[in-house]
């Protein structure tokens, strides 16, 4: 597990239906390869230093992380001076006036979104004093994109109430109940979700369930469940899994580890973020 410790801040109410987290981090002994597992969120990134390198995409200084359905692996020089916004699960479509699905597994060079605005606030960030400074600028940015953009708020929120059922009832919530709850039929509430989240329902809840297992299994081997232990598989269970071998190998699509391997890299690590191994 990677041990870098984050400043983080979060953002101006007005922006908190869209951005989850601002966060910075520097680090000047960093592994040489870090792995990124997906959450179900888009991400923005400003290498303050040296750029690193995508595996599979090539040298990126900052970028706009789509949508991921696997882990990804970052190579950097062992220096990394982060600075970093999660945006919420269907938050970064109020930024971006682009087909966020046809990001999904892609990692995206700033210079290729073509905004003036976004290069200039990247340049600013890259010279400012401290983290709190840099997030002062995302905070000023965002508030004017957000009061020049049209936001579909009747969808928007359409779909945190979908998005909440999903997250109550990850392991056993169905799609058409999940559409129901954004009162919308199965087919259209997929067309929306995808346009405005970057993956498809589907694929979300997959990654809901891998994240609350991988929590439920590291309670169990810290003792936290009570006097009774659930069975690994009785866990798997409980979160919609058909039984371990499924739970395994979804985990390994997911990180490319099995959940032993996972557990043993992520026992003491206390990450809040849940996308760093």
């Amino acid at each position: 597990m990677v041990n870098i410790p984050f400043q983080t801040k979060i953002p101006d109410t007005r922006l908190r239906p869209y951005i989850k987290i601002y966060f910075g981090a520097h680090d000047l002994h960093a592994p040489l390869v870090q792995r990124i597992v997906p959450t179900g969120e888009m991400g923005l990134c400003f290498y303050r230093g040296e750029a690193v390198i995508y595996d599979g995409f090539g040298r990126r200084q900052s970028c706009l992380s789509g949508q991921c359905t696997h882990y990804q692996d970052i190579i950097s020089s062992g220096k990394i001076d982060i600075v970093g916004v999660n945006f919420t699960t269907i938050g970064a479509s109020a930024f971006f006036n682009l087909p966020l699905h046809e990001l999904c597994d892609n990692v995206i060079p700033l210079d290729e979104l073509y905004d003036k605005e976004l290069t200039l606030i990247e340049e600013r960030i890259a010279s400012a004093q401290d983290y709190n400074a840099c997030f002062d600028l995302l905070d000023n940015f965002f508030l004017k994109k957000l009061s020049t953009t049209q936001v579909d708020l009747m969808n928007l929120r359409r779909l945190q109430r979908a998005i909440a059922y999903g997250q109550r009832f990850v392991g056993n919530a169905h799609m058409e109940e999940i559409a129901s709850e954004a009162c919308l039929s199965p087919r259209h509430f997929s067309r929306l979700f995808s346009e405005l989240a970057g993956l498809t329902p589907k694929e979300y809840l997959r990654l809901l369930r891998y994240h609350k297992t991988l929590h439920d299994l590291k309670q169990r081997n810290q003792g936290t469940q009570g006097k009774e232990k659930n069975s690994i598989t009785e866990i798997a269970w409980q979160n919609g899994y058909y039984d371990f071998s499924h739970l395994s190998s979804e985990f390994r699509k997911i990180t490319g580890y099995t959940p032993t391997q996972l557990l043993e890299i992520s026992q003491n690590d206390n990450d809040s973020f849940g996308w760093r191994i």
